[in-house]
C-alpha cells in the first residue's frame, strides 16, 4: 500500500521488480491488482475497527477512572470530552494529511498516533494523562476514519461497503468492555488493557509494512496523494442541512453508549463487569445492524431508514430507564437496532452523491460538526448524570423525536447533496 507509484524504466506486466539491498540486489513480485485491492480492501477494516478499539474503551473505562482518579461527573465528561476534541482537531488535519502525504502514510500515523495514546495512559499517574490520553485517541480514530473511508471510496465500486466498515466499530465497542470486565482488577488498574492494544497496534503498523511492500503500483497510485479541493462557504452552505442531521444523529447515538455503563452501576447496583456486560450487550447487536445499512437502502430511502431507526431508539431509550435489568437489557437492543444503520446509511448515501475530489472536506465537515455537537452534549449530560443518570436518555430521546420530524417532512419534498 505504497503511497508512490514506483520510479525508473518500466517493468513487464507480472514480471518482479529489483529492489536494491545493503547487499546485492533482492526481487520481490508484486501482488496483483485485484488481490491488492482485496488485501488493502480487508486491511482498511482491520485498521478501522482496531483504532475504532480506542474510541470504545474511553467509555467502557469511565467508572474506572472515576474511581481511580476521583472524578465527579463533570472532569469525568471531561475525559469523554478531550476525546471528541481530539476528533476535531484531527479532523482539520486530515484534508491537508490526505492531499500532502496520501491515504497510506495518514493510516500509518493514525497508528503511530495510537500508540502514543497507549503509551500515555500505562504511563499516567494522575487525571491530566487520561485527558491527554484520550486526546490522542480521539486524534488517532478521526485521522483512520477519514484515511479507511476515503481510500475505500478510491477502490473500484465492489469494495464501498461502509455500513460493513462502520459495522467493525460494533466489533471493537463490543470487545472493549469485556475487556475492561475481563482484565481490570477490584483494585481498577487499567494499564493491562492499553498494553495489550498497543501489542495489537504494533501487529498492525508492521501489516501495513507488509501490505506496502508487496502491493502493486496500481494499487500504490489509490493510495498516493490525490487532489482534494478546498473547503468552501459554498460547500458548506450547501452541506450544512446534511451536518445537522448526521450531527445529531451521531450526538443522540454517542451520549446513550457514553452514560450506559454509569447507568447500570448506579441506578441498577450493577458490578463493573455486569454493567460493562449492558454495554457490550448493545454493541452485539450494534454490529449485525449497522452492516445491514448497506441492504436497507437497496430497498428503503434515507429517510425511511431515518425514521424508522429514531422510533427505535425512542423505544429503546424508554425500556433502558424503566427500572429492571431486564427491561434494560432489552432496551439496549432496541436502541442498538435503531441507532446502528443510520450513520453509516447517511454518510454513504451522501458520498455516493459527492464527486470523490470532495470527500476529504464533507468527511471533515461531517466529523467537526457532529463531533462539536457530540462535544457539547456529552458534556452536558455529564454535568446532568450527578443529578439522575436517565437523563442523557432523555437527551438522547429529544435528538431522535427532532430526527423524526426531519424525517417525516423530508418524505414528501425530497433531499439531495449539492
Amino acid at each position: 500500500m505504497s503511497d508512490t507509484a514506483a520510479a525508473g524504466a518500466p517493468r513487464p506486466p507480472g514480471g518482479p521488480d529489483t529492489v536494491a539491498g545493503p547487499v546485492g540486489t533482492a526481487t520481490r513480485t508484486p501482488l496483483p491488482a485485484s488481490t491488492g485491492h482485496t488485501l488493502t480492501s480487508v486491511y482498511l477494516f482491520v485498521v478501522y475497527g482496531l483504532l475504532a478499539l480506542g474510541m470504545g474503551l474511553v467509555p467502557a473505562l469511565v467508572t474506572t477512572f472515576r474511581e481511580e482518579y476521583g472524578l465527579s461527573g463533570g472532569r469525568l465528561a471531561n475525559v469523554q470530552n478531550l476525546k471528541d476534541i481530539g476528533l476535531i482537531t484531527a479532523m482539520f488535519a486530515g484534508p491537508v494529511l490526505l492531499r500532502r502525504i496520501g491515504v497510506a502514510r495518514m493510516t500509518t500515523l493514525a497508528v503511530l498516533v495510537g500508540l502514543a495514546g497507549c503509551a500515555v495512559l500505562i504511563t499516567a499517574q494522575e487525571y491530566a494523562g487520561v485527558l491527554a490520553g484520550a486526546f490522542l485517541h480521539g486524534a488517532t480514530f478521526s485521522l483512520g476514519a477519514l484515511a479507511t473511508v476515503s481510500y475505500l471510496y478510491r477502490l473500484p465500486k465492489r469494495y464501498h461497503r461502509i455500513s460493513a466498515l462502520y459495522a467493525t466499530f460494533g466489533v471493537a465497542s463490543f470487545v472493549a468492555p469485556s475487556m475492561v470486565g475481563v482484565l481490570v482488577p477490584a483494585d481498577g488498574d487499567y494499564r493491562t488493557v492499553y498494553m495489550i492494544f498497543a501489542a495489537a497496534l504494533a501487529v498492525l503498523f508492521a501489516a501495513g509494512k507488509l501490505l506496502d511492500r508487496y502491493t502493486d503500483t496500481a494499487t500504490a497510485r489509490d493510495a498516493g496523494p490525490a487532489g482534494q479541493p478546498r473547503l468552501t462557504r459554498a460547500m458548506l452552505r450547501g452541506w450544512l442541512p446534511h451536518i445537522a442531521v448526521y450531527a445529531t444523529l451521531m450526538a443522540g447515538e454517542t451520549v446513550v453508549v457514553s452514560w450506559v455503563t454509569s447507568l447500570g452501576q448506579y441506578r441498577y447496583g450493577l458490578t463493573l463487569s455486569d454493567a460493562s456486560f449492558l454495554l457490550a450487550l448493545l454493541w452485539v447487536a450494534y454490529t449485525p445492524a449497522r452492516a445491514a445499512g448497506d441492504l436497507l437502502l437497496r430497498h428503503l430511502t434515507v429517510t425511511t431508514v431515518v425514521l424508522l431507526g429514531a422510533l427505535l431508539i425512542i423505544v429503546g431509550d424508554v425500556l433502558i430507564c424503566a427500572g429492571s435489568v431486564p427491561l434494560a437489557h432489552v432496551g439496549v437492543v432496541v436502541f442498538a437496532c435503531g441507532a446502528a444503520p443510520l450513520v453509516p446509511v447517511y454518510q454513504g448515501w451522501m458520498l455516493s452523491r459527492t464527486p470523490t475530489d470532495r470527500h476529504g472536506p464533507l468527511n471533515a465537515s461531517l466529523g467537526v460538526g457532529s463531533a462539536v455537537l457530540t462535544t457539547v452534549l456529552v458534556w452536558l449530560t455529564g454535568l446532568s448524570v450527578d443529578v439522575d443518570t436517565r437523563l442523557p436518555f432523555a437527551a438522547s430521546v429529544v435528538c431522535s423525536v427532532g430526527l423524526a420530524v426531519w424525517a417525516l417532512r423530508s418524505r414528501t419534498r425530497g433531499t439531495t447533496v449539492s
